[in-house]
């Protein structure tokens, strides 16, 4: 209804002053772009998936206009929506992309903010250097600016990255410029609750009393400004500063109330830590069943949490090394001159040590190609029977039927990404282009998020999830094979056979008749 709104209003100026409509057009658009980053940002820290959502909506629109200050706003938000969710590897990609847009630009602010989100990246996977390099440009670029509640967090965060390291006056300091100048410069209230919070966190050891007066005033104030972020991560912070006192009843309270608020909201981060206090509390208390629950689960969201960080730092390894390979060449070739015979033998030990270690990974990649294949397939099988799995075993533990786990972003992703391809199943047509036009993705991002998560690429993600569908219909004989193949979207039979036999190892009759063998037998 707020969008209808805001559309409405757009429109009106033009029909009264009479422009052109292609120009007014592309004028409207441009606004409503910035007005759903707006929206967007607005959600942050109370709704991260609809402020997701917004980011989504001004990123379509702003590429269908060519918007590229659109796109590059739009993906930030992105990035410091999939931050919010645990999903660094994404975060850190969307705000590369922003970045990339933002140099070619000269846009300070979009840089600014690129520079803020990978900073908090790179500081969950425990990369402080470039947290700190990062963020220290991201402040640079934004006193260029007026923009002083992006200077107010970036601050914030200077602090936390300090804090992290070990550094709690120089946090203290950088939690208190946050604040005072964010107060001076009339910054939104919504931000304050996280900053007054990071200062209680400084006391915490040599003062606890005073650490929680500021606990207690920044959760009053989150709940005050309805933000909802800051009010999980706040009670999670009490509920462990509890612990401490060994006030087991207060503590439980908090942690509870924390981890119920951050399973709405996505926040697996806020999810492992309220698991953490709960796997202590069960221990003094002497409970240790209920103790290993939370602990299984504890670690269950941790691995999530840790699963895309470890793909982002193989990447970024292989990047590093493209990029060594190639300014040792640039220096080989500076001195060609004078070393032509040496640079030659280097030339021939390359080609072999390229041809043997291509070889290698030949080899070792069709091993994978086979055992993801078949995990894969499971995982195409078992996908819709997973909220099941998880009520049964929760009844098993004797845990509250409310205490579910968490949907990760990649499971989500997947699942949607199955449905898309069920849904367009007799659709020759529909590939790569498509799935990631209709999941509002770069074909680039979701090639990398897909074959994260599959290990296969997505073309071979579609074509295995077709030929599982085939196979269950070959089983049921309710056609025959030719028009089953049409059925599941492949056009030429022998196109389908030779796909249907290098992926099962038999032809399409064969392993119907195989099939059928063994359920007679």
């Amino acid at each position: 209804m707020n969008r209808l709104i805001v559309l409405v209003a757009l429109m009106a100026p033009a029909i009264v002053c009479g422009q052109s409509p292609a120009k007014d057009s592309l004028t409207m658009n441009s606004t409503t772009v910035q007005e759903l980053v707006r929206l967007s940002e607005q959600h942050q820290w109370i709704d991260p998936h609809q402020s997701l959502r917004y980011a989504d909506e001004a990123l379509v629109l702003a590429q269908e206009i060519g918007s590229e200050e659109g796109m590059a706003m739009a993906k930030n938000q992105k990035g410091f929506s999939f931050w919010t969710f645990g999903d660094n590897e994404l975060a850190i990609q969307e705000a590369m992309e922003a970045l990339e847009i933002g140099r070619r630009l000269r846009a300070d602010l979009v840089q600014a903010e690129s520079y803020y989100v990978l900073a908090r990246g790179y500081m969950d996977v425990r990369e402080g250097e470039k947290a700190w390099e990062s963020i220290q440009h991201a402040e640079k670029l934004a006193q260029k600016g007026t923009d002083w509640e992006l200077l107010c967090s970036i601050y914030n965060l200077m602090g936390v990255i300090q804090f992290i390291d070990g550094r709690q006056d120089s946090a203290l300091a950088w939690y208190t410029k946050a604040y005072e100048s964010g107060k001076q410069h009339g910054v939104d209230p919504i931000q304050f609750p996280r900053i007054i919070s990071n200062i209680g966190e400084c006391y915490a050891a040599e003062n606890p009393a005073l650490a929680f007066d500021y606990f207690n005033k920044a959760l009053e104030l989150a709940e005050k400004t309805g933000n909802q972020i800051a009010k999980a991560s706040i009670m999670g912070i009490i509920g462990h500063a509890y612990l401490r006192g060994n006030d087991l009843r207060q503590s439980e309270a908090y942690l509870t109330g924390a981890l119920d608020l951050a399973r709405r909201l996505g926040l697996r981060r806020v999810v492992r830590h309220a698991y953490g206090g709960l796997v202590d509390i069960r221990l003094r208390q002497g409970k240790g069943n209920e103790a290993v629950v939370y602990l299984r689960r504890y670690y269950e969201v941790r691995d999530s949490l840790e699963g895309a960080a470890k793909v982002r730092q193989i990447v970024e390894l292989e990047s590093k090394y493209e990029l060594q390979l190639k300014e040792q060449n640039i220096r080989l070739l500076e001195n060609e001159k004078r070393i032509q015979s040496l640079w030659n033998n280097i030339l021939v030990g390359l080609v072999l040590i390229l041809v043997v270690a291509g070889a290698a990974a030949y080899q070792w990649q069709r091993y994978r190609h086979r055992k993801n294949r078949e995990i894969l397939g499971l995982e195409i099988e078992n996908l819709t029977r997973r909220t099941l799995e998880a009520e049964a075993r929760m009844k098993a533990t004797l845990v509250p039927a409310t205490d579910t786990e968490v949907e990760s972003f990649d499971q989500q992703l997947l699942r949607k990404a199955i449905a898309l391809v069920e849904a367009h199943m007799a659709d020759t047509q529909f590939g790569v282009e498509k799935m990631a036009e209709e999941m509002h993705m770069s074909r680039t991002g979701l090639h990398r998020k897909i074959k994260s998560i599959t290990g296969f690429p997505p073309s071979e993600f579609i074509r295995s999830i077709r030929l599982h569908k085939a196979a269950k219909l070959i089983l049921a004989k309710a056609e025959p094979v030719s028009q089953i193949a049409q059925r599941v979207g492949f056009e030429d039979y022998s196109h389908f056979s030779k796909s249907f036999k290098k992926h099962f190892g038999v032809s399409p009759s064969q392993y119907e008749s195989q099939r059928g063998t063994a359920a007679a037998a």
